[in-house]
């Protein structure tokens, strides 16, 4: 399917690892122009030395990371076409009674107000151009609440409402907005050294495969196995192109069938 993405101009937080960077990849793949940021760019900054890769560093609690990322997509390549917020971080609490003000203070900032504050930034230019789309990556926690990700499921559960509100006021200004909403896909929290497959194995006193397979069947995935960073990239590449004109408001889980809700 052409998506016509060609010389779209894509701008990716959270894109040096995991879902951002196959997303990167996938955007750069179908001919758009990426400016990307992270703690740490560099792999980002492999894709390409074309000059169609822009590698930022860039932390996105930080309440000027998000202006300051437009400014430079918008020097470099004079628009913004996607937005995809996805940078954010996920910490395991013992429980709701056990997580402090600075830990809530500390997520929210990033997960949600680092949303907020990148469409704020991006908008303004968009509706200059009189076309945009914005795509928030969310997660399942957001629908199904976890007692030991409390601040986390929270802050999910805030994004799909922050698409919500976006999509209810600038849809009609050419500005769509929707949510992607990945579950038990395989990242680097899986695969880094000491991540959840070694603590698994440990857990399990299996190797990292093994462990994962039965990570997988305790946790009930229908699909049975772990999705990909580049099936979700799939779903970005998609609904940044013109072929989901219409769809705006919508939230898309992509966790193999694993949330029992509708």
């Amino acid at each position: 399917m052409e998506l016509e993405l060609t010389g779209r101009v894509a701008l990716i937080t959270g894109a040096g690892s995991g879902i951002g960077l196959a997303a990167a990849r996938a955007l750069l793949a179908e001919g758009a122009r990426v400016v990307g940021a992270d703690l740490d760019p560099t792999a980002l900054g492999e894709l390409g030395d074309d000059g169609h890769v822009v590698p930022v560093l860039a932390d996105m609690s930080d309440p000027g990371s998000a202006d300051a990322l437009a400014r430079t997509a918008m020097e470099r390549f004079g628009r913004i076409d996607v937005l995809f917020n996805n940078a954010g971080a996920a910490a395991t609490r013992d429980g709701f009674l056990d997580t402090t003000d600075e830990q809530w203070h500390r997520t929210l900032e990033l997960n949600l107000l680092g949303y907020v504050r990148a469409a704020r930034a991006v908008i303004p230019h968009m509706l200059a151009q009189g076309r945009g789309t914005l795509l928030h990556n969310a997660s399942e926690a957001g629908r199904m609440p976890n007692p030991r990700l409390p601040d986390y499921s929270v802050s999910k559960a805030g994004v799909r409402m922050l698409s919500k509100v976006l999509s209810r006021e600038f849809t009609g200004r050419g500005i769509r907005s929707n949510v992607i909403s990945p579950g038990f896909i395989r990242t680097p929290i899986y695969d880094r050294p000491g991540g959840l497959a070694d603590s698994l194995a440990t857990e399990f006193n299996l190797d990292r495969e093994a462990a994962l397979r039965r990570y997988v069947e305790i946790n009930g995935i229908p699909a049975g196995r772990l999705g990909l960073a580049e099936e979700v990239a799939a779903l970005v590449v998609l609904l940044a192109s013109d072929r989901t004109a219409f769809v705006t408001g919508a939230e898309f889980a992509i966790e193999g069938g694993v949330t029992p809700t509708v």
